[in-house]
């Protein structure tokens, strides 16, 4: 079932083709409109990207009011690597909160520009499988 850009079934949720195609399809951006079309986008799909703040660092500086249209390297890598992560089609699983449910994990790091977490439950098979990524990038002030 296709829930606002998101494919929900019983194996769990994943982002729609139409979203994963509109991301890849994307031509490099020109100017500080674009690069916050894109931005926007990506940001609606960030449940799926791990470190998603940290992945789109270089992008976002672009979209600072003082910072003048620089596309450098990084941007450049930047730019394929959310293309690429968008592409690997990955599944969130659901939460079982009954009681003797597998196990849930909650890992978190920091770092001095962003922090970030992964929300995961144990599969049958014993192995940990991504329920939710999230992450925030800390502001100049945040930062210090």
């Amino acid at each position: 079932m296709d829930i606002v850009g998101h494919v929900v079934s019983f194996k769990g949720r994943t982002t729609s083709k139409q979203k994963i195609n509109k991301i890849q399809n994307w031509p490099t951006p020109l100017n500080k409109k674009e690069i916050r079309g894109f931005l926007g986008l990506c940001a609606y799909v960030r449940m799926f990207i791990e470190n998603f703040s940290q992945v789109s660092s270089p992008l976002r500086r672009l979209t600072i009011e003082d910072v003048d249209w620089d596309w450098d390297k990084k941007c450049e890598e930047a730019f394929h690597e959310l293309r690429r992560i968008v592409g690997e089609e990955i599944t969130l699983k659901k939460l079982n909160y009954d009681k003797g449910a597998a196990k849930i994990k909650l890992a978190v790091d920091s770092s001095y520009i962003s922090a970030g977490a992964l929300l995961t439950k144990e599969d049958k098979e014993g192995k940990d499988r991504p329920v939710l990524y999230e992450s925030i990038s800390f502001s100049k002030l945040e930062s210090k």
